[in-house]
């Protein structure tokens, strides 16, 4: 599979397609939706930069060793994990869900396929910073001597 530079428009986009060709196809519907949200702007990228991110993604997943089409579209939790790891500013990952959930429903319907891919990408960024966790702070108690 090919690499790009970490927190990159192509390896960003390469989850968003990896998340939508999970189901076998890209969709107009799906494109159109991306538009609709900014993929643009969040993604420092335009259409004609995605469509050629997609097929790169189709050209490695094609000449990995699946034998057909149907099978390059299951990804393995290792892949996954792989993808996920290119990026890591948190501000561009939570931009990738958003966009991945939006992709994937715009057809009306959510597949096994781009709900798992998802939901594995979601576990595979899970941090403190989804959580709210990230300002809060550890006290620290004073215990006064006990008078008894």
């Amino acid at each position: 599979m090919r690499h790009y530079r970490t927190d990159s428009p192509e390896a960003a986009a390469r989850i968003v397609a990896a998340c939508l060709l999970s189901d076998g196809h890209v969709g107009i519907d799906e494109l159109e939706a991306l538009h609709r949200m900014g993929m643009e702007q969040r993604l420092t990228m335009n259409r004609g930069q995605l469509l050629t991110v997609i097929q790169q993604m189709r050209e490695d997943l094609t000449t990995s060793a699946y034998l057909n089409w149907g099978d390059a579209c299951r990804f393995d939790p290792a892949v996954i994990y792989h993808l996920g790891h290119d990026v890591r500013d948190w501000r561009l990952r939570r931009e990738i869900l958003a966009l991945c959930e939006e992709g994937a429903r715009a057809d009306g319907h959510l597949s096994e396929g781009e709900a798992g891919f998802i939901r594995v990408l979601r576990n595979i960024w899970r941090s403190p910073h989804e959580h709210g966790l990230a300002h809060a702070r550890p006290t620290l108690r004073v215990m006064q001597p006990s008078t008894a």
